[in-house]
């Protein structure tokens, strides 16, 4: 009975998920205040940390983190960093990039785009600027799309974004007003890569009320809470037995000692 205890407890135990994120925020430019207030905004939600790195990302322990936000490259990402970021999606970790409008920060965005080609994603950034100004997107006006990611965000702040290209298994989050190429624009992607995924916007406006606007008007908020706890369908790293082989398993024990039971009699 003790065996069959403890494999109760083991299965309790798989079955179990951690609910407390960990976010890391990494970036080497201008918009290192942007990084203390995404940092400081993650640090506010109960039951995650979050922490600003500095340096080469290849130096930065990731083992603990769930969500690495890339904000704007101020120089080009080494084979060292590339290849820490491929290491982290392989490992179940999603990676938010962070870029600018094209005619604010072209260099920056074509560094991003290294990555996500290395990454092996199907998204890149185009170097021109939509929907200038201040701008709020809604479900109602057709931007927002419905997926697992913008679960619960029904308007949205931004401003002027470079528009992204996707193919593949890219997946659009946000569109924005202006078209682009004769057709709609897209300003917010994702993709799964393996057990990890890719998340990028081209706007880092979006911060700019993160203290004041974001609780009242619109629900930046959860759609970056979404980013550390919404589920894109990435396989898991490790899987684990689904429901039916549980139950099956869980029926052999209770068999394994009914038959104790009968032999003990």
């Amino acid at each position: 009975m003790k065996k069959i205890a403890i494999a109760a407890a083991l299965l309790f135990g798989m079955t179990s998920t951690a609910q407390a994120g960990v976010v890391t925020v990494w970036g080497e430019s201008a918009g290192a205040n942007f990084a203390t207030t995404i940092n400081n905004f993650y640090s506010s939600l109960a039951g995650h940390s979050s922490s600003i790195a500095s340096g080469q990302l290849d130096t930065v322990n990731l083992a603990a983190t769930n969500l690495l936000w890339a904000t704007q490259p101020a120089d080009a990402y080494t084979v060292a960093e590339l290849n820490a970021m491929a290491n982290f999606l392989a490992n179940g970790g999603r990676i938010a990039f962070m870029g600018e409008h094209g005619t604010y920060t072209p260099n920056q965005n074509n560094r991003i785009n290294t990555a996500l080609s290395f990454l092996g994603t199907t998204i890149s950034i185009n170097n021109v600027i939509l929907d200038s100004g201040f701008r709020s997107a809604s479900v109602a006006d057709g931007q927002i799309l419905s997926h697992a990611l913008t679960n619960g965000v029904n308007t949205y702040q931004y401003a002027a974004f470079a528009p992204l290209t996707i193919s593949g298994t890219a997946e659009a989050l946000m569109l924005g007003e202006d078209s682009y190429n004769g057709g709609s624009s897209i300003m917010m992607a994702y993709q799964n890569i393996g057990p990890g995924s890719v998340f990028l916007i081209t706007d880092q406006n979006v911060w700019d009320n993160a203290a004041s606007n974001w609780s009242n008007s619109f629900n930046n908020a959860k759609m970056f809470e979404n980013l550390l706890s919404g589920n894109t369908g990435a396989p898991p790293v490790n899987p684990v037995p689904q429901p039916g082989v549980l139950a099956l398993l869980g029926l052999g024990l209770a068999g394994l000692g009914l038959t104790r039971r009968r032999k003990a009699n």
